[in-house]
């Protein structure tokens, strides 16, 4: 009886705690939606019916004259949903020192390694591991690091000639093999055999990185949500098999350039290493392999996922594509065919379609920011002043909806519809800052940008320059997004089809 009334006021004080949590925002005199026990206002992403970014969105359109709202997190977590362009530079840009981490809960009791990623590190470490990748991808490194695409390139227009002509294909799968070779070589050296074998090392210990899977929802909730859940499941970001190979590939590439006492190989892995000797410091093989992790990782999900997803609004948009396809036409006959970085730079308008894609399909639908600093928030409502001052506590999470940004028509009018031309010059300069997030803002920026959008851009010329892109009837229009993923992912894949352009 005693252990079932410990039970019954364990429960009681739960449900009170979720409660008075539920009114938090109202006490403050900030306006928001009612949090429902527990579940605050991700009901619909808990129970699988809805991908966490798009509930922010919901949220984000209830308010549509707010700057700000006060809103529930899992556990009825008190929150703050950013609207206003303004509000996220402040937070982003501005008022950085106040926000500087990320809000992701992995353990560096489970896998310490992860920490070496800039958009995992937090506190003083990211810094540091920023300001070691940075130097990695200025316009030269990019250059350098160009043969390499170059080389993958000609595998991969040799895979879809020998292997998929017109026959259906799932653009993401082709894509990752694409982007997972090319980092294997402009990261490591190394060649991934991803067009090659099925069973090479990268193909199998990558394969089911960020693809939906029966427990995709519960890590996805542990990663952004719940801290303890990740305790009970023992979740890593970075699966165990991952980490325990790449200190060994690694560990021996480093051996071999060692012995060898040769220093001349042009790729990431061996400028870390020429930047640790240069700046006379001893080579950590653990920072060291930590940073091939997150040139993995980082490197090729999110391209593959761009691509897929820029083949398939070329596919439905045959418009843009045919415009797609002159560009690369007229630059590539200036380079005599030849794929070169000088001539995906010049390409423009592709690298328009690709912000264009950013804008429609970003890899997180939602940014997290940890409150590092207590900060005071502004008034909630243009001209409507706030009853009392609020101070905002370390540790409260603000949200960044990006999708919500993106497709908001005030900010980007007709926003369903593909158009490149928003990312012209002339529209870029008269946009707000922090309009466009596809690659986060502010000093926390992906570093890898450039070289990400030259892989993007080299693999989508060396399909387009032969082919045109067209759906298949396996493909979903409009796409449906996995509800599930930490990463936007198409719940059914993407699936087109080339047609020979000569026919």
């Amino acid at each position: 009886m005693i252990g079932f009334l410990m039970i019954l006021g364990t429960i009681f004080l739960i449900l009170f705690h979720s409660i008075w949590n539920s009114t938090y925002w109202s006490r403050q005199g900030i306006k928001g939606p009612i949090g429902i026990p527990i579940f605050g206002n991700m009901f619909k992403y808990l129970i699988g019916k809805r991908q966490y970014g798009l509930v922010y969105e919901d949220i984000y359109k209830s308010y549509p004259k707010a700057s700000y709202i006060g809103m529930y997190r899992v556990m009825n977590e008190p929150a703050i949903l950013l609207r206003d362009t303004e509000m996220i530079k402040e937070v982003m840009v501005k008022n950085f020192p106040n926000f500087t981490d990320n809000v992701l809960y992995v353990s560096d009791k489970r896998e310490d390694l992860i920490f070496c990623n800039p958009f995992v590190a937090k506190g003083d470490k990211w810094r540091v591991m920023r300001s070691e990748l940075v130097p990695m991808f200025t316009p030269n490194k990019v250059k350098l690091s160009f043969p390499h695409i170059a080389t993958t390139c000609k595998k991969l227009d040799l895979f879809i000639t020998n292997f998929i002509g017109d026959m259906p294909f799932e653009a993401k799968d082709l894509c990752a093999k694409y982007t997972l070779d090319v980092v294997a070589s402009a990261a490591y050296g190394l060649d991934g055999q991803s067009f090659t074998s099925r069973t090479s090392d990268f193909t199998k210990l990558v394969k089911e990185l960020f693809m939906p899977n029966s427990l995709s929802l519960v890590q996805t909730t542990a990663l952004l949500f719940l801290p303890k859940l990740g305790d009970l499941i023992n979740y890593r970001y970075i699966p165990t098999k991952v980490q325990q190979w790449l200190f060994t590939i690694i560990g021996k590439v480093i051996s071999q350039r060692r012995k060898a006492n040769d220093s001349s190989n042009g790729d990431f892995l061996q400028w870390l290493i020429d930047a640790k000797e240069k700046a006379g410091e001893s080579v950590d093989e653990f920072t060291i392999v930590g940073h091939c992790s997150t040139l993995l990782i980082e490197g090729f999900e999110t391209s593959a996922a761009l691509m897929s997803f820029a083949l398939y609004e070329f596919a439905v948009n045959p418009h843009i594509q045919k415009k797609v396809h002159e560009e690369i036409d007229e630059v590539m006959s200036k380079y005599e065919g030849k794929l070169c970085y000088e001539a995906v730079l010049e390409m423009t308008y592709l690298e328009a379609a690709l912000y264009e894609t950013l804008r429609l399909h970003p890899p997180m639908l939602a940014l997290l920011k940890h409150c590092t600093k207590p900060f005071e928030l502004p008034a909630q409502f243009p001209g409507v002043k706030l009853r009392e001052k609020v101070l905002i506590e370390e540790g409260t999470v603000f949200v960044v909806p990006v999708q919500a940004v993106h497709h908001d028509p005030v900010v980007f009018p007709e926003p369903h519809k593909f158009n490149p031309d928003r990312f012209s010059e002339e529209n870029k300069r008269q946009r707000a800052n922090c309009a466009f997030l596809g690659f986060g803002e502010g000093p926390r920026m992906c570093p890898g940008m450039r070289f990400g959008l030259a892989q993007s851009k080299a693999g989508l010329v060396t399909m387009l320059m032969k082919y045109r892109v067209q759906t298949s009837a396996k493909c979903a229009n409009p796409l449906e997004i996995s509800p599930t993923t930490f990463l936007t992912t198409s719940r059914n894949g993407v699936w087109l089809c080339f047609k020979p352009r000569n026919l």
